[in-house]
């Protein structure tokens, strides 16, 4: 059994490490935090999170740096700079790959089986939402397909047990502002994102209205609703005419159910060309 001392000094270890930009060490003391198999406490639950934030972003901003480079190369025929480049990007997933497995290693096998606090367990599913995010952002293929689909399913159960949480709960905001983010840039569902972040919005302005606010965690919800906000007004203008969710139907649900839904749209497309063809006759029927 952890002592309060061990997880004391561990913490104290992590917010230093923090403050002298040594994130790498930052990152052991909470691993053996979280390894301890016990509740965190909102503290420890944040510097466990920033601690794997601040070491993957920079990885993250350098990867997307390099393919914006390799695109602009392959649009100009620059066909070994490209291989150089993807050498690059190679090394930085693998680095990336090693944050994101220790990370669901963490969750899956030491935090989330020993939380019994709803706001700690919607943040750690959350935060495994997030990190397969990242996975989706630069893997391929089935193995970037699995990714998105365990992003979905985390995103998803963190939604369902957010769902006793007050909507102005800052770790319920900033699930759903990354869960629709998710859907928006990762999955390409667009209408989708724009549907969580405005059912968002109308909850937390609901209760704005009726002025049942925790002043502790007001201004934290306030700048994350204003963030969700922000996207709802550039996705506005960025959606088009035709929904784009139909991707997400295929690429989601399972066989049975795309078979149930593609003889759907064939009874549907048959039941068009039948109503088609008689208006057509009994238009021509009195001429």
């Amino acid at each position: 059994m952890a002592s309060s001392a061990e997880r004391h000094d561990l913490l104290f270890a992590a917010e230093l490490s923090e403050q002298a930009k040594r994130y790498d060490e930052m990152g052991d003391a909470m691993k053996k935090l979280a390894m301890m198999k016990v509740e965190l406490s909102p503290e420890e639950r944040l510097a466990f999170s920033m601690a794997y934030k601040k070491a993957i972003e920079p990885l993250r901003s350098s990867w997307g740096i390099l393919q914006q480079v390799k695109t602009n190369e392959e649009i100009n025929g620059a066909k070994q700079k490209v291989i150089r480049i993807r050498e690059f990007q190679e090394k930085i997933e693998s680095g990336l790959s090693s944050i994101c497995d220790e990370v669901m290693s963490l969750l899956d096998k030491h935090l989330i089986p020993f939380t019994a606090n709803d706001e700690n367990r919607v943040f750690y599913l959350k935060m495994k939402g997030d990190y397969y995010r990242y996975m989706a952002e630069y893997k391929t293929g089935s193995e970037k397909k699995k990714a998105i689909n365990n992003s979905l399913k985390a995103y998803q159960t963190a939604t369902v047990e957010a769902e006793g949480l007050p909507p102005l709960n800052p770790i319920m905001l900033g699930s759903n502002l990354n869960y629709s983010v998710f859907l928006y840039d990762i999955v390409k569902a667009r209408r989708r994102a724009m549907a969580v972040a405005r059912r968002t919005v109308d909850a937390a302005e609901g209760e704005i209205e009726s002025k049942k606010l925790n002043k502790e965690m007001y201004e934290d919800s306030m700048t994350i609703l204003d963030l969700i906000k922000d996207n709802l007004a550039r996705w506005a203008a960025d959606v088009p005419l035709g929904s784009d969710d139909i991707f997400f139907i295929f690429l989601y649900l399972d066989i049975s159910s795309i078979h149930i839904l593609l003889f759907y749209i064939t009874f549907c497309n048959h039941v068009l060309i039948f109503f088609t063809r008689f208006s057509i006759a009994m238009v021509l029927s009195f001429v």
